[in-house]
C-alpha cells in the first residue's frame, strides 16, 4: 500500500495556480512565492501562510491543506487586486 505524500511538490503548486488563471513563482532571492494573474502581470499578490500571516517561503513550510488554503486565499486576493492599493516588493514590514 503506497504511503500518501504529505506535502506538495511546486510543480504540483504551480499547476494548481494555473488552473486557476495565475501563474505561481518563487524568488530564491528574497525567498518568497508571489502569484500573478496570467492575462494582467501587473496584478500580483504574496503567498501567505494562514496561519502565522507571514509570507511562504518554503514549499515544505506547509503540508497540503495548509499549502491549498494559502493558494485559495492568494487567488481571492488577487481577484481583488484591482481594488486593493499596489504592493511594493520588499522585505520590509
Amino acid at each position: 500500500m503506497p504511503r500518501e505524500n504529505k506535502y506538495l511538490k511546486l510543480e504540483e503548486l504551480e499547476a494548481y495556480a494555473y488552473a486557476n488563471g495565475a501563474e505561481l513563482n518563487f524568488y530564491p532571492p528574497t525567498g518568497v512565492f508571489t502569484m500573478r494573474n496570467r492575462q494582467d502581470h501587473e496584478a500580483w499578490v504574496w503567498v501567505i501562510n494562514p496561519y502565522t500571516q507571514e509570507r511562504v517561503k518554503r514549499v515544505r513550510e506547509l503540508d497540503k491543506s495548509s499549502w491549498i488554503s494559502a493558494l485559495q486565499d492568494a487567488l481571492n486576493r488577487l481577484k481583488n487586486a484591482g481594488e486593493a492599493l499596489p504592493q511594493v516588493k520588499s522585505d520590509e514590514k
